[in-house]
């Protein structure tokens, strides 16, 4: 036990002396905002960019119209100009918009049936397919508006009957706690809240489980882990190694989580967005060290054995990538859980060991699963990291010491059936 904890001790303090350490834990914070509050942010100020349309109104009843609802939506990014041809033929405006738009004079342009009122009709004329998204964001619900509002005046309904039937509901959410008490629910916060946790896990594993790969390899390619063979078996090496290295991550994890707290504490906020430790219940907490570690184990111990047999990182990349994809895979399927987190679908994706850390936890931030379902993870997980333990202990102890020609995936197999 002595021995493991002397390299427990060296793994841990080469990372948190390193240089990298400190800029990883001062930048990381910044590169996790970038992927994740930074969308946020210029998802309200994409828009900001003013868009000129032409629009082509042969009856002359819309077109006002549709600049007061324009007006009226606080879309001010997009501004409308009437084409009107000076014989009034519709065929001549056409080409003068369609003219316009290849010279890029207005950005795109509309066409509205002359019987709109009635078939409710308009051609959109545009160049790209990023106009298709102003298109269904600004200007559809703009024209559908006029519409709406044109063919009631033309039934002749009142105003007041308009406003009573144009009506819209106000929503609030109320969050119960196991108590059945209330508590107010801000669902943006909580998402985003959700997402930043989720990437805390996804990098942290990938970083630290790459870096158990790198030190074995290290040492493997300098012959040190021959003087370490001296006096330590290769399974407690590896265990001593994975340990360390994991205890580097929890330290930066506990070093974001108090700057996290600090700032909240302080009503820092980006934007709309504010950090939000509320969000943190004890069943959110728990589950998030719970499946940092056990992710963290199964595969650090992965990469430790994968390492083992390879004797540069080159060699490596062809078990690295496949390794990959089991945190790779879940992330894009967390719209699935956050969709329907008790589907059949979700709960048993979230059960498979190498996919539990990311898609487990997210059913556990949208909307906590049975208690055994957790449960059942855990230990599926905790016997993943066993049965890993155990492939990875024969591949460390035959490959340690293994050198010269490339490992493939027949030798790794060849090693394992050993």
């Amino acid at each position: 036990m002595k021995k493991i904890l002397t390299v427990i001790r060296k793994e841990y303090l080469e990372r948190v002396r390193a240089k990298s350490f400190l800029i990883g834990t001062l930048l990381g914070p910044a590169l996790m905002s970038m992927f994740i509050v930074l969308p946020v942010l210029l998802a309200d100020k994409g828009g900001d960019v003013e868009r000129t349309v032409g629009v082509i109104d042969p009856s002359g009843l819309y077109f006002d119209s549709l600049i007061e609802v324009l007006v009226d939506r606080g879309d001010d990014n997009v501004s409308l100009k009437l084409i009107e041809s000076p014989s009034g033929s519709t065929d001549d405006a056409l080409a003068t918009l369609k003219e316009s738009i290849l010279d890029e004079t207005i950005h795109s342009g509309i066409l509205i049936s002359p019987d709109f009122l009635d078939s409710g009709r308009a051609t959109f004329y545009n160049t790209s397919v990023s106009a298709l998204v102003m298109r269904d964001e600004v200007l559809r619900p703009a024209l559908n508006r006029v519409l709406r509002e044109d063919r009631f005046a033309a039934a002749q309904v009142p105003d007041t009957l308009y406003s009573y039937l144009d009506a819209r509901t106000v929503w609030s959410s109320i969050a119960l706690t196991a108590e059945g008490e209330e508590q107010e629910q801000d669902e943006d916060v909580s998402i985003i809240m959700a997402i930043v946790l989720i990437m805390i896990i996804y990098l942290m594993v990938i970083m630290y489980g790459s870096h158990t790969l790198t030190a074995v390899i290290e040492e493997k390619s300098s012959r040190m882990v021959e003087v370490l063979l001296a006096s330590i078996s290769p399974g407690d090496l590896m265990l001593g190694k994975v340990m360390g290295i994991g205890l580097a991550g929890l330290t930066q994890f506990a070093i974001w989580s108090g700057a996290m707290f600090f700032m909240s504490q302080r009503g820092v906020s980006v934007g709309e967005f504010s950090l939000d430790t509320a969000f943190l219940t004890p069943v959110i907490l728990i589950n998030f060290i719970a499946f940092f570690l056990l992710g963290f184990f199964l595969y650090a111990t992965l990469y430790a054995g994968i390492g083992a047999m390879c004797n540069t990182v080159q060699d490596s990349q062809q078990f690295h990538t496949p390794l990959l994809m089991g945190l790779v895979i879940p992330m894009m399927m967390l719209s699935l859980v956050m969709r329907a987190p008790d589907s059949t679908v979700a709960v048993v994706l979230s059960l498979v060991p190498l996919f539990s850390p990311v898609l487990m936890f997210m059913r556990v931030c949208v909307e906590t699963p049975p208690m055994w379902q957790i449960a059942l993870s855990w230990a599926l997980m905790l016997v993943s990291i066993w049965l890993a333990a155990r492939m990875a202990g024969k591949l460390f102890r035959m490959g340690i010491l293994m050198y010269g020609a490339s490992p493939t995936w027949a030798t790794l197999f060849k090693v394992l059936r050993s």
